[in-house]
């Protein structure tokens, strides 16, 4: 159930950012299993699986989210072939709530 305190955490626009950062993400895992790099395709999909829910959770906090889901997936595979996600995720932090300007 979506709540109001759910927006304190992220914006509509960060969250349509984390989106597209997926769908960036499912187009590189199935790259990496057309290429046989299967073992990078599970990571970045263990980066990525419970993100879509957790983001509407209220107690999501997307530098945490970095910490610990993305930047191990980064350092193991320090050159991805389309994406740096820790950095993706870094400008999206940077966009901030406009609604709430404490975030």
């Amino acid at each position: 159930m979506l709540t109001a305190k759910s927006d304190m955490h992220l914006s509509d626009a960060q969250r349509e950012k984390l989106c597209e950062m997926t769908n960036f993400a499912f187009r590189e895992i199935r790259q990496l299993a057309e290429t046989g790099r299967l073992e990078q395709a599970f990571d970045l999909a263990a980066a990525f699986h419970n993100l879509l829910d957790d983001m509407w959770a209220d107690d999501f906090n997307l530098a945490d989210f970095r910490e610990k889901f993305l930047a191990g997936y980064q350092t193991k595979y320090p050159e991805p072939i389309s994406r740096n996600y820790v950095a993706l995720v870094d400008q999206i932090l940077k966009m901030g709530n406009q609604d709430f300007p404490a975030n």
